[in-house]
């Protein structure tokens, strides 16, 4: 499962007696699993009592904890309503260290499947922009169903390469992360094929995309602005070597010595070759120290010293302060136009019929919405239309022309002729509260397993079954189905049936 050059090269970085506490570290029995709760649906409190397979906390995440080997957290229903995202531990640390805050605008550079957008989503709360890009067509499908799938409603998912985003954002972010594609050697333990796939040029390349990646993104970052680079791998030159080329290359950048926690230790400047050091040396002596000082700041979990996978990190700051402006071309709104009186008003039609909101606690004009829903929460900002499509987004959310967009905002439905049809996105950031027609099942109930399979449910007569929820056998129209209160899709209403309305690529069969 290991490659022998990959061994040999661990052996030379760590000695003969780390190095053997190194590679017991691989034996499968001392595998991690956790997950993450989601604070935009639910709370820590309500899961862990849901849930009794949840063990410990995740020491760097608040919301992470680890579960139970035997536990199948991904065959849940709360796993299709987002209650939690299922991540590595190791993986979770990145955007501890970016530090994100409510009201950022902030950049996850290469993001699929999802786990780092979707945690920087739950620390913002859906107050400030967060831009999440993956280049791979494929995989930006799945990282745009899991921003679809955790609630989050502050988010442009595009399909770009990091050249093109640093042509058009430039100086525009407050905090970026680069989880940068690599080796994955972190990953031998926990994916049998990574072992098979490695080999010593590969390492070559992905270190040279990272460094192309890399220098793209601080074209992006404001200066004061923070970024965080990261990578699941133990190759030096894909970590230490290279934030070591970073610092030379980019006077502007320092690194930030950030508190270690959980086992989390610093990377070894040790670990640079000579061969890079003098290359440099030859250039600028002094500069060349400093930087490889610097290097020292940087992270590395180690899978024989912590309760997870291999991973690296290095915290960056850009010499400055954040500028109280930027280019007048991102906002506010950007290019996005708003959507027509006649548009707005088949969605109005929709919100009034279907969504509880506040007396008088409701506005729409001018393509801008304005509505506190029954939950407390509000539903705000500029409706605009891609296509078919009608999305809501914060009014300073960057213009989607020009861009290759998976998903141009809170995707809220489709206009179709004369009517709307609400998205599977809108029914997740819902809570009963915030509709006039509901029905809740067990999760644990053949109803709910019914539903996720794309099944027809029939109301019932009895009051027995018309209980949990709103919908009763003379109900007409939309319907939020939930599962113990959470929301988890739609149906429709009527003839004493439920028409499953729950997206035919997410059915499950049971």
């Amino acid at each position: 499962m290991i490659p022998e050059k990959f061994k040999e090269r661990m052996k030379k970085y760590l000695g003969e007696n780390e190095y053997e506490d190194f590679l017991c570290s691989f034996d499968n029995d001392k595998r991690y699993h956790a997950l993450r709760i989601n604070p935009l649906k639910c709370t820590i409190e309500d899961i862990k009592k849901r849930l009794g397979f949840l063990k410990e906390q995740v020491t760097w995440e608040e919301n992470g904890f680890y579960y139970e080997d035997d536990a199948q957290p991904g065959k849940h229903p709360y796993h299709e309503a987002g209650l939690y995202y299922i991540q590595e531990p190791s993986a979770m640390a990145p955007v501890h260290f970016l530090d994100p805050k409510p009201g950022e605008k902030i950049l996850d550079l290469c993001a699929a499947p999802g786990g780092k957008t979707t945690q920087i989503a739950a620390a913002i709360g859906g107050e400030g922009i967060l831009v999440t890009n993956e280049i791979n067509r494929d995989r930006a499908k799945i990282l745009s169903l899991n921003v679809e799938r955790m609630g989050i409603t502050n988010a442009l998912v595009l399909n770009e390469d990091s050249a093109h985003l640093s042509e058009c954002f430039e100086g525009y972010f407050e905090k970026i992360l680069v989880d940068a594609p690599c080796s994955g050697e972190g990953m031998f333990r926990k994916n049998d094929n990574a072992g098979d796939e490695w080999n010593p040029e590969n390492v070559r390349v992905c270190a040279s995309r990272q460094k192309e990646i890399l220098a793209n993104a601080a074209k992006m970052l404001l200066p004061g602005g923070r970024l965080v680079y990261s990578t699941c791998t133990f190759s030096a030159d894909e970590n230490e070597e290279t934030v070591f080329e970073f610092l030379f290359d980019n006077p502007d950048f320092h690194t930030v010595k950030a508190v270690k926690k959980g086992g989390i230790e610093n990377g070894r400047k040790e670990f640079i070759s000579a061969e890079l050091y003098n290359k440099y040396a030859a250039i600028d002596a002094k500069r060349t120290e400093i930087c490889r000082e610097e290097v020292s700041n940087s992270l590395r979990l180690w899978p024989h010293k912590l309760k997870g996978e291999g991973h690296f990190l290095c915290v960056f700051e850009r010499d400055g302060s954040f500028a109280k402006e930027v280019k007048s071309t991102y906002v506010p709104g950007g290019r996005n136009i708003p959507v027509k009186p006649e548009i707005a008003g088949i969605f109005g039609s929709f919100l009034k019929e279907t969504i509880s909101f506040a007396k008088d606690a409701f506005e729409l004009k001018r393509g801008r919405i304005e509505c506190r829903l029954g939950s407390g929460r509000n539903l705000k900002g500029l409706i605009f239309m891609f296509g078919e499509q009608l999305y809501l987004c914060p009014e300073d959310m960057p213009s989607v022309n020009g861009l290759k967009v998976m998903r141009g905002g809170f995707h809220l439905g489709t206009i179709k002729k004369d009517r709307f049809e609400p998205s599977h996105a809108l029914a997740l950031f819902l809570k009963s509260e915030d509709v006039f027609l509901n029905k809740d099942y067990p999760s644990d109930s053949d109803e709910i397993r019914s539903y996720l399979n794309g099944q027809t449910i029939n109301i019932g007569n009895d009051e027995e079954e018309m209980r949990g929820g709103s919908v009763n056998k003379n109900s007409k129209g939309w319907t939020l189905i939930t599962t113990d209160g959470y929301s988890i899709g739609w149906a429709k209403a009527a003839g004493g049936m439920l028409k499953n309305h729950y997206p035919k690529g997410l059915r499950i069969n049971y």
